[in-house]
């Protein structure tokens, strides 16, 4: 996942803001990894493994779909 990533911001940034753009996106992986890790533990210990798998694809899901509106917008 990390290279599609860094391959999206390449593209999408402007070319101006581009270490700016990969150094949000740095910060953006580390807090969404440490909130993630916290989240999906609890679903697994409390509810079950198949419910931290569900929300994990789901926010999968909404990062594609995030990904797909921002390269539309940029053909524009």
């Amino acid at each position: 996942m990390g290279a599609a990533q860094h391959s999206a911001v390449a593209t999408l940034a402007p070319k101006d803001l581009g270490g700016l753009a990969f150094g949000m996106l740095a910060t953006v992986q580390s807090l969404g990894n440490l909130a993630a890790s916290g989240v999906v533990g609890i679903l697994w210990s409390v509810i079950s493994a198949t419910a931290a798998f569900l929300h994990l694809t789901a926010w999968m899901a909404l990062a594609l779909a995030g990904l797909l509106v921002a390269g539309r917008r940029r053909q524009q």
